[in-house]
């Protein structure tokens, strides 16, 4: 299984650019220890998130450090959905699922989660949520280096798929250019 994958696709899928979906990979990785977390073998949980009552989980049986109690799932697709469809997806803090989705670096995509209240305690703005927020940067920074996905592959079938009257547009002429080359090379008369 290639969670990288899966979240870039999801991503993808939910609008994301190729740019913030690797943002939302490294973030997993950040917070899941690179899928090696007791959240992620346990939980399937790729970001140790919290149960709210979200539809695609369950509550913990034992409570977290904090005394409340992490979301269960039933696949890691599902704690992916959770995220990224439902979570992702709302405005919170003032800040809007599109600001989400045009983020372009690490400190960007920290700043927005933070200031939504997604992690730490300090407060956005605050000396403490600052320092948090300069950390959970650059966790993330160092996470971008091992994403593992099939970019390309995937752009180009998308805009293969999208363009098709284009597409076929491009091979006809330069079938035909192909063509009327070979006829003129090899004196060929029609």
């Amino acid at each position: 299984m290639n969670v990288d994958q899966m979240i870039y696709d999801t991503a993808i899928s939910q609008g994301f650019t190729p740019t913030s979906a690797k943002l939302i990979i490294a973030q997993a990785r950040f917070e899941s220890d690179d899928y090696k977390s007791t959240n992620f073998k346990q939980r399937n949980s790729t970001s140790g998130m919290k149960f709210v009552g979200q539809p695609k989980a369950k509550k913990s049986e034992k409570p977290s450090p904090e005394g409340d109690y992490y979301a269960v799932y039933d696949s890691v697709q599902d704690a992916i959905d959770d995220k990224i469809i439902r979570l992702y997806n709302i405005t919170r803090g003032g800040v809007t699922p599109q600001q989400l989705k045009d983020s372009k670096t690490p400190e960007d995509f920290a700043m927005l989660l933070k200031k939504r209240g997604y992690y730490g305690f300090g407060k956005y703005g605050t000396v403490e949520g600052n320092k948090e927020q300069n950390i959970y940067a650059s966790g993330m920074k160092k996470k971008l280096l091992l994403i593992n996905i099939k970019e390309i592959i995937n752009n180009v079938t998308t805009t293969i798929v999208k363009n098709k009257n284009t597409t076929l547009l491009i091979v006809g002429v330069i079938f035909l250019a192909t063509s009327f080359y070979l006829v003129k090379k090899h004196n060929i008369n029609l």
